[in-house]
């Protein structure tokens, strides 16, 4: 349960952390550590930030020979980016300066927008800083003018020297990258197994490699090849991973190229893909992926009781009742060797016993009907009346069983116990135990040896058929507190549907005494395997009426009492011949057919459709429209297992998680290049071995669960578009609703404003004004409010890092790849229109831990008293990140400075999204009730609606443990233990 939220919640996090801060006097710059140290805090990241650009200094005899001007930045190398700033000699009139200003690119075309191109500020009249609405082109010359009209505050135009000035752009070193014909870094995600791609060849183009001193490519974990220094001779560059010595591990594959130019300045392009192994079935069932034990002293109580309150009627399970269940399986068709009825003609509609329908699983039939088909053959020698004798063949049938809910005073007529034994052939011990059933019976008889000289003989002859119905009762005796009791030995197993089957041990004799279930099976010869026999006393055949016949005898008014006398006589002969083999069919039809399908139509429910567990309602847009489907299936191999005071059922189970949105979110990711599916890391199913040890210790429902699970949970919440987010002021507010006023804990929104990164990007200023899409200038306004939009283009992956090995136990750490997260930073005027400010793509690496506990509820919110939560912490000494700005007019519409921005977010990076998981994700709690039904076809069902698994924890408290340190495949050890005596609260109904 815990980590079904996992992905969305932990995206969730890190997607907070670049929007919020903890700042507290409202100041922006303090919140922004701007330190270029790669491994402050321990935190890793390649990425060195370029030093200032050199200062230029002014020449020693500026502006003696007249008005002067004088370019402050290298004209060989200039940032397309930053400003062009321009020292005077003397104090100028500015407005003669900015009408008389041109920039001609190289084909003498003018910066583009309106005037100069561009806006300026006047820092004082002999300083002037212009910016470009627009980045400059890269490697491109461009030629700066100052007009004669340009002059002084005394009306002196600046001398001729200095009215030109010739600059040159750097290049802007874009790369392209495809890894196995796949291109990467595009809006698709590339994901390449193994099995398709066993050598992975990347190939790289390098715009203006002829400028580049040196060309790196590197892991995020330190390995690296130099592919060329002393100046590059190419552009394009492939590279076998594996030769390389970057052999792709399974999961995230994060890699970087750190390009070099020979004035030191340093540049980074990144590109992520996922490898390695992964599921042929991302959207079904996963086999082999947990383990479970359902413990004696609770899980099987647990099951007991839901079978008690299903007799009790308390629910419907798959639309049916227990009675629907016992009455379900009927026929019309009679095995060979039985009566045939077809030629009753007379009495009480005759016809009606020519085809009546009956319960077939009571019988004794062998090989194909071995289902049962009815009690043929029944023979009654030499049967007198007092009007002469016959012999009699009875077959008996089986019409209806009826099971009261409750008999008396509202006493519950059925009571189930169910528990693991082992007396060296282990089992399941099933005690069904009641007060009242009722069967209705149809039974056919047909004479032979008819007396030839006596009444008897002139009324009926051999080959006549009488047809008679009568009931079977085991009535209530007016003792709550005595049911008569049964006990099995019981075999469970599981086929490869999922379904329980149950099968009574054999031999068994229908005269089995009571026994103990660590007695032996049998003693000397004695079967000890189904006892019955307080049901089998308590049968009594009543109410036997002839109904009709062959012979017309019904049209005989005179003979009523010869019938009931045949009638009579019957019913006492056949009552002990019949009495324990009913009971054998009954008790053996609710231990082997009607148990097991009360448990089957609950693992149909799980398997299919599945349990609905929607994201809890106070989560922010799209999560909280979330919905997680969570599909269990028992796989073959279920047993009973006894060691010591462990005690229990024990198996292996898949389980299949889906997502969905509604209404959908249209910014969900676009299906990956390659393959697409999540990365699986297991070899088996993890073994039960050790949480059954802790059986006793640990009571209740234990469960192993490999990691997995927890990556199918995380790709589909990605796939549905759960963790594709839209972060603003509201998102955060809906956070720290349920926050509460711990200030570790409250989020702000100090960086929701545009006025953070126009601190940055243009100090002194409250405005950048850029250009349009129709060329025309825009505005960015400090007080315009800030969008994060989050876009995870390639599926996040988890996994179990490795446990220390050691002899005790612990808690196994997650590893987090978090590849091509892609952050468009957005700006809303106040009339709601939105525009892009910048686009980036972040790739990080992390550890962290989960866990479940007792939410806190910190705001007293009634709805989320006794609720378990899910906590996730991440290890600030444990995480690899690389941050890249994209470039282009898509990615950075206004030409806004790459470093600049970067600056703004990587520290976000180190100093923030660690200390904002960990708050956002101390306490998230969950749903305590989850849907057991989606419609009134399947699931657990009242009247009322669908039942639900209570997770509220005074019911049912669930927490993780810890497994062997040496565990060479960690996994989820987690526990759902039931808080109250009555087991079977655990399940709600209305």
């Amino acid at each position: 349960m815990r980590f079904l939220a996992l992905g969305n919640i932990a995206l969730l996090g890190a997607l907070l952390s670049l929007s919020c801060n903890g700042n507290s006097d409202g100041q922006a710059i303090p919140i922004l550590p701007l330190a270029s140290d790669s491994t402050a805090n321990n935190v890793q990241t390649p990425v060195e930030t370029n030093p200032p650009e050199p200062q230029v200094t002014l020449p020693g005899d500026f502006g003696t020979n007249g008005p002067e001007a004088f370019l402050m930045t290298d004209p060989a190398s200039v940032n397309r980016y930053a400003n062009l700033e321009f020292e005077f000699s003397e104090r100028m009139d500015l407005a003669t300066v900015e009408g008389n200003l041109t920039v001609l690119d190289s084909g003498s075309n003018p910066l583009p927008g309106p005037g100069a191109g561009g806006t300026f500020r006047w820092v004082s009249p002999r300083k002037v800083i212009f910016d470009p609405y627009k980045e400059l082109k890269d490697d491109e010359s461009y030629q700066i003018q100052f007009g004669a009209g340009a002059h002084t505050e005394d009306g002196d135009s600046l001398i001729a020297s200095s009215q030109n000035f010739s600059i040159d752009t750097e290049p802007s070193f874009a790369m392209t990258h495809e890894i196995n014909g796949y291109t990467v870094g595009s809006n698709r995600g590339v994901s390449l197994s193994q099995g398709s791609n066993p050598t992975l060849t990347l190939t790289s183009t390098l715009a203006h490699y002829d400028k580049v001193e040196k060309l790196t490519l590197s892991t995020l974990d330190g390995t690296s090849v130099e592919l060329c220094s002393n100046g590059c001779s190419t552009g394009t560059f492939v590279t076998d991973l594996a030769a390389a010595g970057m052999s792709p591990t399974n999961g995230g594959n994060p890699l970087f190229y750190k390009i070099e130019l020979p004035n030191g300045r340093k540049y980074y392009k990144q590109l992520t893909f996922n490898y390695g192994k992964f599921s042929a079935n991302p959207n079904g069932i996963q086999s082999d992926i947990g383990a479970a034990v359902l413990d004696n002293s609770q899980m099987m109580e647990v099951i007991s009781r839901i079978f008690e309150r299903f007799a009790k009627a308390d629910y419907k399970v798959a639309n049916k009742t227990f009675n629907n269940f016992a009455n379900e399986h009927t026929s019309t068709v009679r095995r060979p060797g039985c009566i045939d009825s077809t030629d009753i003609d007379s009495g009480t509609n005759p016809s009606s016993f020519h085809n009546f329908q009956y319960i077939r699983s009571y019988g004794n039939g062998t090989g194909a009907y071995s289902e049962g088909y009815g009690y043929c053959g029944f023979f009654i020698n030499n049967f007198s009346t007092g009007l002469g004798s016959a012999d009699f063949t009875i077959d008996v049938y089986v019409t209806s069983m009826t099971v009261n809910p409750t008999v008396g005073s509202n006493v519950p007529n059925v009571d189930a116990n169910m528990a693991a034994y082992d007396n060296g052939s282990p089992g399941l011990g099933a005690d069904i135990n009641g007060h009242q059933v009722h069967l209705n019976l149809t039974l056919i008889s047909k004479l032979s040896d008819v007396c030839g000289f006596c009444l008897l003989g002139v009324v009926l002859g051999n080959n006549d058929k009488i047809a008679f119905t009568a009931e079977a009762v085991m009535d209530y005796d007016g003792n709550p507190s005595v049911r008569k009791i049964s006990r099995a030995r019981v075999l469970p197993t599981t086929d490869t549907s999922g379904h329980m089957n149950f099968a009574i041990k054999t031999p068994f004799d229908t005269d089995d005494p009571y026994f103990n279930l660590s007695d032996p099976d049998e003693v000397a010869g004695d079967p000890r395997r189904f006892h019955m026999s307080p049901w089998t006393n308590d049968i009594v055949v009543q109410n036997l009426d002839a109904k009709a016949s062959t012979a017309g005898i019904f049209s005989w008014g005179f003979i009523g009492d010869l019938i009931a006398s045949i009638a009579t006589g019957i019913a006492n002969n056949i009552t002990p011949i019949i009495q324990p083999k009913i009971v054998q069919s009954v008790l053996q039809d609710v231990v082997e057919q009607i148990a097991p399908n009360v448990i089957n139509a609950v693992l149909d429910n799980l398997q299919d459709p599945g349990l609905s567990i929607p994201l809890p309602s106070h989560l922010p847009a799209p999560l909280n429209q979330t919905t997680l489907l969570l599909k269990l299936k028992v796989q073959q191999g279920l047993q009973p297992k006894v060691t010591g005071p462990n005690a229990g059922l024990v198996g292996t189970a898949a389980t299949g998680i889906t997502a969905s949105i509604s209404p959908p979110n249209p910014n969900a990711p676009q299906t990956m290049l390659g393959t697409h599916s999540f990365n699986v890391y297991r070899s088996a199913a993890p073994s039960w071995s050790y949480p059954f040890s802790q059986s006793a210790a640990q009571p209740g429902l234990l469960l192993a669960l490999h990691g997995d699970a927890l990556n199918q949970a995380m790709f589909q919440l990605w796939q549905a578009g759960a963790l594709s987010l839209s972060i603003d002021k509201n998102f955060i507010d809906t956070i720290n609703a349920y926050a509460g006023n711990d200030p570790l804990r409250t989020l702000t929104d100090d960086l929701l404003k545009v006025g953070t990164l126009v601190t940055v990007l243009a100090p002194g200023k409250d405005t950048i004004t850029g250009l349009d899409g129709g060329g025309n200038p825009f505005v960015i306004d400090s007080d315009d409010d800030v969008i994060i939009q989050v876009n995870p283009v390639l599926a996040p992956a988890v996994r179990f890092a490795a446990l220390s090995g050691g002899p005790g136990t612990e808690k196994p750490d997650l590893i987090m790849d978090l590849g091509d997260l892609e952050l468009v930073i957005k700006g809303k005027k106040s009339n709601g229109t939105t525009y892009t400010i910048t686009r980036i793509r972040t790739s990080l690496t992390a550890s962290g831990s989960a866990d479940l506990l007792a939410f806190s509820n910190p705001t007293g919110n009634p709805a989320y008293a006794n609720t378990t939560a899910l906590q996730v912490q991440i290890d600030p000494n444990n995480m690899y990140y690389i941050v890249e700005v994209l470039e282009g007019s898509s990615n950075n519409p206004y030409g806004l400075d790459p470093e600049k921005i970067y600056r703004v977010v990587d520290p976000l990076v180190k100093s923030l999204v660690v200390p904002l998981l960990n708050n956002i994700l101390y306490e998230v709690p969950l749903a305590k009730q989850i849907p057991l039904s989606q419609n009134v076809s399947d699931g657990l069902r009242t009247s009322g609606g669908a039942c639900w698994l209570n997770l509220d924890r005074n019911v049912v408290s669930i927490d993780t443990l810890p497994i062997p340190s040496n565990s060479t495949e960690p996994y989820i050890f987690a526990r759902l233990h039931a808080m109250v005596a009555d087991k079977g609260s655990v399940i709600g109904c209305p």
